[in-house]
C-alpha cells in the first residue's frame, strides 16, 4: 500500500473505535433508563431547565431569575449523579471507552494528526512488511556472529568474522541515526545465506519504530507487479509505492525476469530516488560489478552504486548450519 492509502486505513480504524465507543454509550444508555427509569425524566427535566436559563439571560431577565433556572438544573444534575452512583458499573459506561484519550478517536489532536493514527500506519506497515518477508522482521539482537568462521579472509586482512561484526555495527548505526534524505543508499553483496536479508529487516525495524514509511519487496515480485499492472486500472500504483517509501528495501536484486520494459522500470526506479534523495536499500548475490552490468547496463549499475555504500557479506551459507 502506498503511505496515502495507509493513512486512510488508520482513519478508518480510528473512526470504526470512535463509532464503537459512541455506541456502546447508546446501549448503556437504554439499559440506563431501563434500570432507573427516573434518569430519563432527569435529563429531559436539565435540558429545558437549561434552555430556559439560556432564553431568561439573551431576554434581560432579572439576575435572580437566571439564577433560579440555573439552580433547577444543578438540582437535576445532582439528582441524576445521585441515581447514577447507585449502579456504578452503569455509570461507567455511560462514559464514552475511547481508545485514544487525546483525540477522543477523532484522529485529530491540537489540529494535527493524532499519534494514535500514525502508530497504527507503523503497525500497518510492519504487518505488511512481516507479510512479505521470508524472515519476518529480524532484528540486530538475532544476528549470529557465531555462525561466521573465524578465519582470516586474505584480501579483507580479518577474519570474518571480525568483518561481520564491522558491518552489523555499521548496520545498526545506519538504522539508529536514520533519517529520509540525509541516509545514504545501501547495496548489500555477497553469496546466499550470509545474513544480507536478516540485517536489511532488522534496519526496517527499527526504522519503522522511528515513525519512518518503510517498503520492502523482493525484486522479483516488484517487478512482476509492475509488469502485470502495465496495461491494467492499476498502472503505477506499485511504482508509485516504491518511488516514494522513506525507505525502499529491494531484495533479491538480480532474481527478477529481465527484460528491456524491467530494465528501464528498474532504472527508472533508481534514478527516481537518488533524485529526490530517497534512501535505498538493495540485497543481492551478485558480487561483481561485470556481473551487474552483463545483466542490467553500464548506465544502470553506474547510476545504482554511484548512489550506494557498498557492504559486502563474507562466510559460510548460515541458512544451511541451521538445517
Amino acid at each position: 500500500m502506498t503511505k496515502d492509502e495507509l493513512y486512510r486505513k488508520a482513519q478508518h480504524i480510528v473512526a470504526g473505535r470512535r463509532q464503537k465507543a459512541l455506541t456502546d454509550v447508546r446501549n448503556a444508555q437504554d439499559r440506563a433508563q431501563r434500570a432507573l427509569p427516573e434518569l430519563s425524566a432527569l435529563r429531559d427535566q436539565r435540558t429545558l431547565a437549561g434552555i430556559d436559563a439560556a432564553r431568561l439571560a439573551a431576554s434581560g431577565a432579572p439576575q435572580e431569575d437566571v439564577d433560579a433556572a440555573l439552580a433547577r438544573c444543578a438540582q437535576y444534575d445532582q439528582r441524576y449523579s445521585e441515581l447514577l452512583r447507585s449502579d456504578p458499573q452503569l455509570a461507567a459506561a455511560l462514559t464514552p471507552a475511547f481508545t485514544c484519550p487525546l483525540c477522543e478517536d477523532t484522529g485529530r489532536y491540537h489540529g494535527e494528526v493524532c499519534e494514535c493514527v500514525h502508530s497504527i500506519v507503523r503497525e500497518l506497515r510492519q504487518k505488511e512488511v512481516n507479510e512479505s518477508s521470508p524472515l519476518s522482521l529480524s532484528s540486530f539482537e538475532t544476528f549470529s556472529l557465531s555462525k561466521y568462521p573465524n578465519v582470516l579472509v586474505p584480501e579483507l586482512g580479518i577474519t570474518a568474522r571480525e568483518h561481520m561484526s564491522q558491518i552489523l555495527a555499521y548496520c545498526r548505526y545506519y538504522a539508529d541515526h536514520f533519517s529520509p534524505h540525509t541516509s545514504s543508499s545501501l547495496y548489500l553483496f555477497g553469496g546466499a545465506g550470509l545474513g544480507k536479508t536478516h540485517l536489511a529487516l532488522a534496519i526496517a525495524n527499527t526504522v519503522l519504530q522511528k515513525g519512518f514509511d518503510v517498503v520492502y519487496t523482493s525484486a522479483q515480485n516488484a517487478f512482476s507487479a509492475i509488469e502485470r499492472e502495465r496495461f491494467s486500472e492499476n498502472d503505477g500504483s506499485t511504482m508509485n509505492t516504491l518511488q516514494n517509501a522513506e525507505l525502499l528495501i529491494l531484495d533479491d536484486l538480480g532474481t527478477e525476469y529481465i527484460s528491456p520494459y524491467v530494465s528501464s522500470c528498474l532504472y527508472s526506479l533508481v534514478n527516481t530516488r537518488v533524485c529526490r534523495s530517497l534512501p535505498t536499500i538493495y540485497t543481492s548475490n551478485i558480487v561483481n560489478d561485470a556481473d551487474l552490468q552483463r545483466r542490467y547496463t553500464e548506465k544502470i549499475v553506474s547510476r545504482l552504486l554511484g548512489s550506494c555504500e557498498s557492504l559486502g557479506f563474507c562466510g559460510n551459507d548460515i541458512r544451511l548450519m541451521d538445517k
